[in-house]
């Protein structure tokens, strides 16, 4: 059984972006309060006789406030090191990237169909990367629908954005905020890490997009809404007309 994964890469490279910047919020918050802290003991002990008696004191400030900033520098200098996926955004065919996303889904024994539909629409944005958020918003439809039913996926031109609405038949979670949702590493379901949504909106809003999740009278729907890319230039064949 052939188990590869062509969005395998790029959505380890999506769980590991999200993390590291996890990571780097925290730290740099963390870092914030350091600093904070020393001046606020700086702007204390300045004015007592010890303070100007030992210039040590006021080289010793200046050093944990110097460190903290070379540290934070050195945060994000090795997060950008890390980060194993270069994206590559291009004009690309919205409508390929949903039914990639569909034909990779991981659904296996849930029970669960998906029902497909797409028109064509061509947006700016690394296709691979487009395809593991849409991934993202099918297999969480499918999750909350563990006894079976139908995940609708379609694909639509409106207006100036190409809308992707992903729509599940499962209970709908009431009192749940709906920005919460939406923070990493949160979620109701035993066994998961809570990335998958946030993973989706970070890809959209990198490429001036947005991802909103409403709730149905049954069931949830998750749109993700990307302007559409500018008609091409008269006279720009492609690349096929390359010699």
């Amino acid at each position: 059984m052939n188990s590869w994964d062509p969005l395998g890469a790029a959505e380890q490279a999506a769980v590991a972006d999200e993390m590291l910047s996890v990571l780097r919020h925290d730290l740099r918050n963390r870092f914030a309060i350091v600093r904070n802290a020393s001046f606020y003991i700086r702007r204390k002990v300045s004015r007592e006789a010890v303070y100007k008696a030992d210039p040590r004191i006021e080289e010793f400030f200046g050093i944990i406030d110097e460190e903290v900033v070379a540290a934070s520098a050195r945060l994000d200098e090795s997060i950008g090191a890390a980060r194993p996926f270069t994206r590559r955004s291009e004009r690309m065919s919205a409508a390929d990237c949903v039914r990639r996303a569909a034909a990779c889904a991981r659904i296996g024994a849930s029970g669960a169909r998906v029902e497909l539909s797409v028109e064509d629409g061509d947006v700016e944005a690394d296709p691979m990367e487009l395809s593991v958020a849409v991934r993202c918003l099918i297999e969480n439809a499918v999750e909350s629908m563990p006894g079976g039913g139908v995940a609708k996926v379609r694909g639509t031109s409106s207006g100036a954005r190409y809308v992707i609405e992903v729509t599940d038949t499962g209970a709908v979670a009431r009192g749940v905020d709906s920005e919460a949702i939406m923070r990493p590493f949160y979620t109701t379901k035993p066994g998961h890490f809570g990335l998958g949504l946030n993973i989706a909106r970070r890809v959209v809003q990198r490429y001036s997009g947005t991802l909103a999740v409403e709730p149905q009278a049954r069931g949830t729907s998750a749109l993700i809404a990307l302007p559409l890319a500018a008609p091409p230039e008269a006279g720009d064949a492609g690349p096929e007309a390359a010699p």
